[in-house]
């Protein structure tokens, strides 16, 4: 069990079509190559954790506040990953 009180905080979405309950979908990368994306359902503990929260707000900066279809993080996979486990304490 993770610091945010879970087992998974992240977990792929290669080959799933739905988040499991409490997971939301984010694609995660370089939008100006769809190569550099990675598509991950992220456990809503995560996301108010201050460091995803900085993730989310640089979204916020390049997409508006009115993303339409899954949430967008226009981050590196590894930087996104590394928050992740800092969040969660996995290093």
């Amino acid at each position: 069990m993770t610091s945010t009180g879970i087992k998974e905080p992240v977990l792929s979405g290669e080959g799933r079509s739905l988040p499991p309950r409490g997971y939301v979908p984010v694609l995660v990368g370089d939008y100006d190559d769809d190569d550099d994306t990675e598509r991950f359902f992220v456990h809503v503990n995560v996301l108010k954790d201050p460091s995803m929260i900085e993730l989310l707000e640089m979204a916020a900066e390049e997409f508006g506040y009115k993303q339409e279809g899954v949430l967008r993080i226009p981050c590196k996979i590894e930087h996104f990953m590394r928050a992740v486990d800092d969040i969660c304490g996995e290093y």
